[in-house]
């Protein structure tokens, strides 16, 4: 005999659709945070990977020179990859950056086929990072930035929503800084509890990352020169 079927009914299907809308809501948050902590994860690796390769040639007196003299992060870059051997161009880069359009292949070395000056390709590349130049030999290790997530705004001490070409690279969530020692650190902001940072001279707090160095000091991204450390505040 036979046995008859039964599908599903109208109701039944609904609410099957109603469960899975319910599961979908509660995991696409924890999937989202997820992800946005393994990006962060990654950033920060980025960093410390960075400021390895500068300690590994900070006391060759021709590398400091040729760092102090780039223009911009893909000339800093160039230099620190020539004298450290470190030339992934991946360092420099989060692929979910807003600033690279869609379908833009990402760089893979730092210097060019020839020669100490950044490949053509990456020059004009978006860079996830701001580096200091000028930084004097004597500087301290534990407190003095080395580089940050780009989109810091020193007056302010808060990172920059994510547009333009010093937007910040996390938006307004915070951003990484890492200090010459290599130890990378988060902030939301750099002016809780009356500062986050350490004020060259004194040892004060400081909220403003252009008091943690002395004057002359530089900043860059990919750009350009973001600020330099005058004799005055900021």
């Amino acid at each position: 005999m036979e046995r008859s079927r039964r599908g599903f009914s109208l109701i039944e299907l609904l609410a099957v659709l109603a469960i899975l809308g319910v599961l979908a809501a509660l995991l696409t948050p924890a999937v989202g945070s997820a992800v946005a902590k393994a990006r962060r994860l990654r950033m920060a690796n980025q960093l410390r990977q960075i400021a390895i390769a500068h300690a590994s040639c900070r006391d060759d007196r021709a590398a400091a020179l040729d760092l102090d003299r780039a223009t911009n992060l893909a000339e800093w870059a160039a230099a620190l990859a020539w004298h450290s051997g470190v030339n992934d161009a991946a360092l420099y880069v989060v692929p979910e950056d807003f600033l690279i359009p869609a379908g833009l292949p990402l760089p893979r070395a730092v210097l060019a086929s020839h020669g100490q000056r950044p490949a053509d390709d990456f020059s004009q590349f978006p860079l996830a990072f701001t580096a200091l130049i000028r930084l004097p030999a004597n500087a301290n290790p534990s407190t003095t930035p080395l580089a940050y997530g780009r989109g810091l705004d020193p007056a302010t001490g808060f990172w920059k929503p994510s547009q333009g070409d010093d937007g910040g690279i996390c938006g307004t969530d915070g951003g990484w800084i890492v200090f010459l020692d290599g130890h990378v650190q988060f902030f939301r902001s750099l002016d809780e509890d009356g500062g986050a940072l350490i004020r060259h001279g004194d040892g004060a707090p400081t909220a403003d990352i252009r008091e943690t160095v002395p004057p002359g000091v530089r900043a860059i991204n990919w750009k350009g020169v973001v600020w330099e450390r005058t004799n005055g505040p900021g």
